[in-house]
C-alpha cells in the first residue's frame, strides 16, 4: 500500500469512529449531512426500510437513542482495507423508550456488533450494520428463546 492510500484508510477508520462515538453516545447529529452521501444506502436487516440518503443513518440512529436513551457504543476494533472500514463494538442501553412498537420495559440490553462501509471521497457511501435485532428483542423480554420454560 502507498502512504496516501494508508492515509485515506487511517482517515476513513477515524471517520466511521467519529461518526459513531458522537451520533450514538453524545447525540450529536451535526456532521451527518456533510458525512454521508446524498445517495447514501445503508443495509440492516431487522431495521424497518430506510430511505436513501444521510437521514437513513440519523432515522436508525435516533431509533436507537429514543428506545435506549442512555446507550453508551464502545468501538472495539476498527480495520480498513481500500475504500472499506470494518468495525466491532459494543452497544450498551436500558429500554427507556418505545423500540418498533414495544412499549419501554426498563431492562438493560449489552449487544456485540459488526458493520461495515464504503467510504468514498470522505463520504460514507454505503453502510452494512449487523445489529442484533434478536439479542435486543430477549434482552427486553420481548422474545423468549425456543426451549426455554416461560415465567
Amino acid at each position: 500500500m502507498t502512504s496516501s492510500t494508508e492515509s485515506a484508510v487511517e482517515a476513513n477508520k477515524a471517520l466511521i469512529r467519529e461518526l459513531t462515538e458522537r451520533a450514538f453516545n453524545e447525540g450529536d447529529l451535526s456532521a451527518i449531512g456533510d458525512r454521508f452521501a446524498e445517495d447514501y444506502v445503508v443495509h440492516a436487516p431487522g431495521l424497518p426500510p430506510l430511505p436513501p440518503g444521510p437521514d437513513s443513518f440519523r432515522q436508525a440512529v435516533l431509533l436507537w437513542r429514543n428506545a435506549f436513551p442512555d446507550v453508551h457504543v464502545t468501538v472495539e476494533d476498527v480495520a480498513g482495507d481500500g475504500d472499506r472500514v470494518y468495525a466491532r463494538f459494543t452497544t450498551r442501553g436500558t429500554h427507556q423508550g418505545r423500540l418498533f412498537d414495544i412499549p419501554p420495559t426498563g431492562k438493560p440490553v449489552t449487544v456485540h456488533e459488526m458493520s461495515c462501509h464504503r467510504v468514498v471521497d470522505g463520504r460514507v457511501v454505503e453502510s452494512w450494520i449487523g445489529d442484533n435485532v434478536p439479542r435486543i428483542l430477549l434482552d427486553i423480554g420481548a422474545i423468549q428463546p425456543v426451549g426455554r420454560p416461560q415465567h
